[in-house]
């Protein structure tokens, strides 16, 4: 493979790796915002794959998973009952987060133990300690309880990115008493 030389210090050879590294490269001089943004959109894409009628009573969320300014996992809500968008990210992380990693979910993660247990919680226990989220949740009853449990917890939370297209992905939801 030859090697490609670039306007910036260095070498790097061509291929994937060398994308990578521009990617890298391209998001440390992005603003924070605009990191947000991009990785958000991302996870309004997951959210989008899902069907309302198989989610229903519950919104379409999507996640991703960002190690190092690039996506490596990703998950969105598939049917009521079934895991939500960040458990389903984690799963195909199928590792532990590397330090630094960053989860994007288009919807607070939930903060009660249903069918499936609490997203906040799990995100702790996988060791994020970066969580970028779109809108809150609705519903009265838990709207910023998932963000106080990652909070407790240590984690890093940014909130409000994309509220207008999170809340699109999902017109009229209103939450939902679990």
């Amino acid at each position: 493979m030859a090697t490609k030389k670039t306007r910036f210090e260095g070498t790097f050879h061509g291929g994937l790796a060398g994308k990578c590294f521009m990617a890298r490269f391209r998001m440390s001089e992005m603003s924070e915002q605009a990191k947000y943004e991009r990785f958000m959109r991302e996870a309004i894409l997951e959210a989008l794959k899902g069907d309302v009628s198989k989610t229903s009573p519950n919104p379409l969320v999507g996640s991703v998973i960002v190690e190092s300014g690039v996506v490596v996992a990703r998950g969105f809500f598939e049917s009521d009952g079934g895991p939500h968008a960040e458990r389903k990210a984690l799963a195909d992380l199928g590792r532990t987060p590397l330090p630094g990693a960053a989860l994007y979910v288009t919807l607070e993660p939930c903060s009660t133990h249903g069918r499936t247990g609490a997203c906040s919680e799990a995100i702790v226990k996988a060791g994020i300690l970066e969580v970028v989220v779109g809108t809150l949740d609705p519903t009265p009853a838990h709207r910023g309880a998932g963000l106080h449990t990652l909070r407790e917890a240590g984690v890093s939370v940014v909130a409000d990115v994309l509220v207008a297209e999170c809340e699109a992905i999902n017109p009229g939801f209103a939450g939902r008493e679990t």
